[in-house]
């Protein structure tokens, strides 16, 4: 016999000051703008690149938005010298 599983919680679209205020408690540089670009990116249907339904928006955030400040910029000028030679 099975166990009944939990019913899925409805998902509930976030407005962008949720967003915004999400993306500041992360100390992200100008949340009313990342809020904006994260909403127009998945409305109206809110499916990620793969068609699949977002189910959690924070989750969402934290795995896509909040890495990308994360990723450091690769600069050809800011490379080390190594003797007479540069990497």
């Amino acid at each position: 016999m099975k166990t009944p599983t939990k019913p899925r919680h409805k998902f509930t679209p976030p407005t962008a000051a949720e967003v915004a205020d999400y993306a500041a408690g992360l100390k992200m540089p100008d949340p009313h703008k990342i809020a904006e670009q994260f909403i127009d990116c998945y409305a109206p249907e809110w499916r990620d690149t793969f068609n699949r339904p977002i189910r959690n928006w924070k989750m969402k955030f934290r795995q896509v938005w909040a890495k990308r400040r994360e990723r450091p910029t690769k600069s050809i000028h800011k490379q080390k010298p190594i003797g007479d030679w540069s990497l």
